[in-house]
């Protein structure tokens, strides 16, 4: 199980995600406090859009199968970028001789010359038996760029595949319909394999314009009593989100300024702060979507019924 964060507003150093909190991202990799057993050493990747860099709509890319704690490189660039838009990730495996940890399995995915990027903290469970049925719901040529062995990439593909251009900067909707879309295929061809046992997908799509995070698991609670995930799986797999102005350090802390209309979202697995008390718990079972209007944020959360 991952950790994954997504940020949407302001321009905000990395720094201040990744390091600077009691609960930041790097600090999730070794210390999550909402996982009781289970680290995410599997590596780090992200994706961060600076409206003032050169082709501002290409997002910086950073990924590394090294812990982020000891990454010199990431902490220095973090402290030197502050995007508008920041998707990052740090990846969990279990202790396996069947995990593969390499740089293809590292998130956020973006195939070549697409614009929609995605992490993901979950886990399709019995994946290698309906890996090769989703076949037919993703686009012949997409699917060529599938080169890791995540369920996750063939989630992305599979989102890709429902939007009328793979390739070009979808709207909100088009993006929040194209990613339930895919849950539903997903839910099918789960059906059609007799596949029912608990498997949560908490993904964040980004197109560096707006955002698209879900709360989701198919089947949730059923499972094997011997499946090693178990614990990590429930309570159900949390989603937080921070809405507001400027995410800054004050006397009492690091914490969201209060803004009307907002202007910044942070989604992440868990709040960055040991402090709960600024952030709200995504409801199970929805989608939150965030985009730019007139200089604000348009946030929403609703039902995801798949």
């Amino acid at each position: 199980m991952c950790r994954i964060l997504a940020y949407l507003g302001e321009p905000l150093p990395v720094r201040n995600l990744l390091f600077d909190t009691d609960n930041s991202l790097v600090a999730q990799s070794y210390s999550p406090r909402m996982m009781n057993t289970f680290l995410n050493l599997a590596g780090f990747g992200m994706k961060a859009w600076d409206p003032a860099s050169l082709e501002p709509e290409d997002p910086f890319t950073y990924r590394t199968t090294t812990l982020p704690s000891f990454d010199r490189n990431l902490r220095l660039l973090s402290s030197k970028l502050a995007p508008t838009c920041l998707v990052a990730h740090v990846r969990g495996v279990t202790y396996s001789g069947e995990s593969v940890v390499a740089e293809t399995n590292l998130h956020p995915f973006q195939f070549a010359g697409t614009r929609v990027v995605l992490a993901h903290n979950g886990h399709l469970r019995q994946f290698a038996r309906m890996r090769y049925a989703l076949v037919e719901h993703v686009d012949p040529v997409l699917a060529q760029n599938i080169e890791g062995t995540t369920d996750s990439e063939w989630i992305y593909a599979l989102i890709l595949s429902q939007l009328d251009d793979p390739y070009g900067v979808p709207e909100t909707r088009e993006l929040a319909e194209a990613t339930a879309r895919a849950l539903r295929i997903v839910r099918d061809v789960r059906a059609a394999h007799g596949i029912e046992t608990s498997s949560p997908v908490n993904v964040c799509v980004s197109t560096g314009r707006s955002l698209v995070a879900t709360r989701f698991s198919f089947d949730y609670g059923w499972y094997p009593p011997e499946d090693e995930m178990l614990e990590v799986d429930l309570p159900f797999v949390s989603l937080w989100c921070a809405i507001g102005g400027d995410y800054a350090i004050g006397d009492d802390g690091w914490h969201m300024t209060a803004a009307d209309p907002a202007r910044s979202v942070i989604v992440a697995s868990e709040p960055l702060t040991a402090d709960a008390s600024t952030w709200l718990e995504v409801p199970e079972y929805s989608m939150l979507t965030a985009e730019r209007v007139d200089g604000a944020l348009a946030i929403e959360t609703r039902d995801l019924d798949v």
